[in-house]
C-alpha cells in the first residue's frame, strides 16, 4: 500500500503512507486480495463473508430474519453478500443491518475480526472496537483498501483441502500471525444487493 512493490508482494501495511488519498464512505463489502508469492497461494477479491460471529472467504454469508413476527416482512430481507459501513467521521465499523441496535465489527482479543450479535452490544473484554479506516491506492486502478490501525490482515484456514478452495477465517495481527496463516490485503467494493435483517 505504501509503494507498488508493497501491493504486489506483502501483506497489508496498516499504518498510512504520506501520499494523498481519498476518503470515500458510505456501504461496502470486502474480499481478500492476495497476489501470488512464495506459495503461490492467491485470491483476487474472494468476498469476505460474515458467519456465527466471524468472517470468513470461501463460506457463505450467514443471515436471519424472524417470520411470524407482526409488520415484518422477510421477503424484503434476502441479501446474501455482507455489507460493511465505517461511520462518518469516526474509526468504528458496523455490519449494514436493519435490526434494532445494529451490530458491530471488532477484532476480538485472539485477533479474529468479528461482530456482535443482534439485540447485544457485548464485546470480549480486551477488543478493539475503533482503528478501523478505508484509503484508496495510488495504484492501478486505484483500489480501496480496508484497515485496521497497528493491524495487519491475514487469512487463516480453518478447513482442509485445495489452499484456494480452503475456508480461510480472517485475523488481524501484530506483528505475528499462527504459523500456516496467510498475509493478505482486503479491498473495498461496491455493497452487496439486497437487505439484511441481520447477521446471524
Amino acid at each position: 500500500m505504501k509503494s507498488v512493490l508493497t501491493l504486489i508482494t506483502g501483506p497489508i501495511a496498516v499504518l498510512a503512507a504520506s501520499i494523498p488519498r481519498d476518503v470515500p464512505s458510505g456501504l461496502f463489502s470486502a474480499g481478500a486480495w492476495r497476489a501470488p508469492q512464495g506459495n503461490d497461494v492467491f485470491f483476487v477479491g474472494n468476498s469476505i463473508n460474515a458467519s456465527g460471529g466471524k468472517f470468513y472467504i470461501n463460506k457463505n454469508t450467514s443471515t436471519y430474519c424472524p417470520e411470524g413476527v407482526s409488520g415484518l416482512d422477510c421477503s424484503l430481507y434476502a441479501g446474501t453478500g455482507t455489507t460493511f459501513a465505517i461511520s462518518n467521521g469516526t474509526t468504528t465499523m458496523s455490519l449494514a443491518v436493519t435490526v434494532p441496535g445494529g451490530q458491530q465489527v471488532y477484532v476480538a482479543p485472539d485477533g479474529s475480526l468479528s461482530y456482535t450479535q443482534a439485540h447485544s452490544a457485548y464485546v470480549p473484554e480486551g477488543s478493539l472496537v475503533t482503528g478501523f479506516s478505508r484509503e484508496q491506492s495510488v495504484a492501478f486502478g486505484a483500489p480501496i483498501y480496508l484497515y485496521s490501525s497497528g493491524q495487519n490482515w491475514y487469512l487463516c484456514p480453518v478447513s482442509e483441502g485445495e489452499p484456494r478452495e480452503r475456508t480461510y477465517q480472517i485475523f488481524a495481527f501484530s506483528p505475528t500471525p499462527p504459523e500456516g496463516c496467510l498475509g493478505t490485503q482486503i479491498r473495498t467494493y461496491g455493497p452487496d444487493e439486497g437487505n439484511v435483517w441481520q447477521y446471524a
